[in-house]
């Protein structure tokens, strides 16, 4: 009795947070999931020095946990553009010793998939705002861990937008 109690605000918390269960399998008898993803580039005008590894890594594996192949070749169909037009990490929390510890992070993307003819096949504005806690003693790498929360936002929004690409 006390493990189904406690299991329904979880239910609850996953259902209301907007998170559709996908039948690959349906996808894949369709033929829906042939087509042959290539990450084309990710534009990003900031001086953070990680964040177009951090974002080519989790657009990659939005890609993947959709269905899709992911391969840059003659045999790519989709081509994904992703441009980061603003991304902004500011320190909002101090710790005692006068060291940033909480950032937030918020980010403006535009995510474009063309097909081999260049003809857009999707393009969808992304707004995302996050808040990353660490422990105020490891300086510039807790900026970059705030950068990384960003971009599994991203990862996830992007991952449900190929879920819905016909």
């Amino acid at each position: 009795m006390r493990v189904v109690l406690l299991l329904i605000p979880l239910i609850f918390a996953v259902t209301s947070c907007g998170y559709r269960a996908t039948d690959f399998t349906e996808k894949k008898a369709e033929g829906k999931l042939n087509d042959i993803f290539c990450v084309k580039s990710i534009d990003i005008d900031t001086p953070e020095p990680t964040a177009v590894d951090v974002f080519y890594r989790y657009v990659s594996q939005a890609v993947l946990s959709a269905g899709y192949r992911l391969e840059c070749s003659k045999w790519s169909d989709r081509f994904i553009f992703l441009t980061v037009k603003r991304l902004d990490v500011a320190p909002i929390g101090y710790s005692i010793s006068q060291r940033a510890y909480i950032y937030k992070v918020s980010g403006t993307m535009e995510l474009k998939v063309e097909d081999r003819e260049k003809n857009v096949i999707l393009s969808r504005e992304i707004w995302e705002t996050v808040q990353y806690v660490g422990s105020g003693l490891r300086a510039d790498i807790e900026r970059r861990y705030a950068i990384e929360e960003l971009a599994r936002l991203v990862e996830t929004r992007i991952f449900s937008i190929l879920t819905e690409l016909e």
